[in-house]
């Protein structure tokens, strides 16, 4: 690799060898030998005189903090990096004081403080720290009161059943809003008196409660005059829950909710079709 250059030097001593005196000779040879070391020390060791600055030029570049602080707490023993980790070390503190800056115009909450905390509780725990200073020096929040349930219709008039319609109101309210455990009390009665809403209401019930078994009892009284029933029935069919799967019968009551005019059952059938084979319908 260096052989050209150590000709040139053999060949620009010989040469002048004839026209110049010792001395002369002398301090030309050795500020030619001198010009041609640094040329080779070039060409030998061409870097520069930072041999990491590649890594560093790489943590720079990603946007995060938790790989300059990875880095740091890796290579701090290693006194070759001493100024690299003086510049990493003042990346990270700069990357930490933006952030700062940042959560410096939110709001001082319990919620905020846990966003911090999980994004940067690592690498900036100081700035972290100041933040929850501040979130305790903020006076408490009220929790806000959670919306009271409407009250049921207090109209008491029975039907030709012995059925209340506050007992109805009572089902039908109770189900809608998804309070199952009181639904299932105000449905009992008027479920064991012939409501078909209520009954559908009882089936819709267990099947929260996974009592399978007893939605079942109640979806095959309700399914006959309920869309709702006929296709809780038809669902139950196509998972098995309750009873043993059967797509045929699943199909026949998802139809029969269809044409009462439920929706979910009506795309329940629409996906169906689209899942059979070319052909088979």
């Amino acid at each position: 690799m260096y052989r050209p250059y150590s000709c040139l030097l053999i060949f620009v001593l010989l040469s002048g060898c004839a026209s110049v005196d010792g001395d002369r000779l002398s301090k030309a040879s050795s500020d030619l030998l001198e010009r041609t070391g640094q040329v080779m020390k070039k060409i030998v060791n061409p870097g520069s005189s930072n041999p990491y600055q590649r890594e560093q030029q790489a943590l720079f570049d990603q946007p995060y903090i938790d790989p300059l602080t990875e880095y740091l707490a890796e290579h701090r023993d290693d006194p070759s990096r001493a100024s690299m980790l003086q510049q990493v070390e003042r990346e990270r503190d700069a990357r930490c004081e933006a952030v700062a800056e940042k959560y410096a115009n939110e709001p001082a909450t319990n919620a905020m403080l846990q966003r911090y905390q999980a994004g940067y509780n690592y690498s900036c725990p100081d700035h972290v720290a100041a933040f929850s200073e501040r979130v305790e020096r903020q006076p408490p929040i009220p929790e806000p009161k959670p919306p009271a349930e409407p009250e049921p219709a207090k109209v008491v008039v029975a039907d030709d059943n012995g059925v209340s319609d506050r007992a109805l109101s009572d089902c039908y309210l109770l189900t809608a809003i998804r309070n199952y455990s009181e639904a299932r009390k105000a449905c009992q009665g008027p479920a064991d008196n012939g409501d078909v809403r209520s009954q559908a209401n009882m089936a819709t019930i267990f099947y929260a409660f996974e009592d399978y078994a007893s939605a079942l009892v109640w979806a095959e009284k309700a399914a006959p005059a309920s869309g709702e029933a006929a296709f809780l029935l038809g669902q139950m069919y196509a998972t098995g829950h309750g009873i043993g799967q059967d797509m045929d019968q699943a199909v026949y009551w998802y139809t029969e909710a269809a044409k009462r005019g439920h929706k979910q059952a009506q795309a329940a059938l629409d996906r169906h079709l689209e899942d059979l084979p070319a052909g088979d319908t």
